[in-house]
């Protein structure tokens, strides 16, 4: 037993799994993750092998981790904390939603910073993306979304103010953007109760710049349900892209976390 009363083969049990896709990532042997398998007490941290001692596997020969950053990076407690969260779990268990928030991670990273606009976005992604798609008009709407949320009420009115303001015209003649907004007039109202952190958004050109990813959105659109519980419990997500190195792993070797969730869903049900 851990510290924390836990058992003490958690923590093992997950970089095991992460262990096997390093070795395929990087070549046979090229990983090895220091996890003792008698009953000592475990701090559960994967540590580079002073020496591999099996004959009968590779032979007494030393054993280097390849990329040291990366098994830092991978056990730190902001990783831990994410890949045993039941909501990334069922995210990681989608490749491509997986492959999405790390071909996004700027976007995904921004949106986790303020979890009910998180929320807001996931339920009406394909209304996001259709703004996402228009920056000028996603902008105008960010700057002063109070204003906007009569549109929830009113989607008609929308259409007829996009349709004659300048910023918006470009969406106005996007028929599929509009269809989708149409469908999803509540995003107004959601935007106004999160119009504090779209203000900060729309006065930031980086973020916005960031925010305006229809692709992301696309990727949300496709994969709601999987978004959906990561939007529903976004911190520990949020706490892991604040680290620069396990965001940089994340971007790089996606399915390093998919292993480790895996393996951290797995110990969950023998429990």
């Amino acid at each position: 037993m851990n510290q924390q009363g836990k058992p003490a083969s958690q923590k093992p049990a997950i970089w095991i799994g992460i262990a096997a896709v390093g070795v395929a990532l990087v070549g046979t042997a090229s990983y090895y993750f220091d996890v003792p398998s008698r009953g000592d007490k475990l701090a559960g941290t994967v540590t580079p092998a002073q020496r591999y001692r099996s004959d009968q596997t590779i032979g007494a020969q030393d054993v280097k981790l390849a990329d040291s950053s990366i098994a830092q990076a991978l056990q730190s407690d902001v990783v831990v904390k994410l890949v045993r969260d039941p909501a990334f779990q069922a995210l990681a268990a989608n490749p491509e939603a997986l492959a999405a928030v790390s071909a996004h991670a700027a976007t995904f990273a921004t949106l986790s910073q303020h979890p009910a606009l998180f929320s807001a976005v996931a339920q009406n992604a394909s209304a996001f993306q259709a703004l996402a798609a228009h920056p000028d008009a996603l902008a105008a709407i960010a700057a002063n979304a109070e204003a906007y949320a009569q549109y929830s009420a009113n989607i008609k009115a929308f259409v007829s103010m996009a349709a004659k303001t300048q910023n918006f015209q470009q969406l106005a003649a996007d028929q599929a953007a509009m269809a989708a907004i149409q469908a999803h007039p509540q995003i107004f109202q959601q935007m106004a109760a999160q119009k504090a952190a779209f203000a900060t958004i729309a006065a930031t050109p980086a973020v916005m710049q960031s925010v305006a990813n229809a692709n992301a959105y696309a990727a949300m659109s496709a994969h709601s349900a999987a978004f959906a519980k990561l939007a529903a419990t976004p911190q520990h997500f949020a706490d892991m892209v604040a680290n620069a190195s396990a965001l940089s792993v994340l971007q790089s070797r996606p399915q390093l976390f998919a292993t480790a969730a895996a393996a951290a869903a797995a110990t969950a049900e023998k429990k």
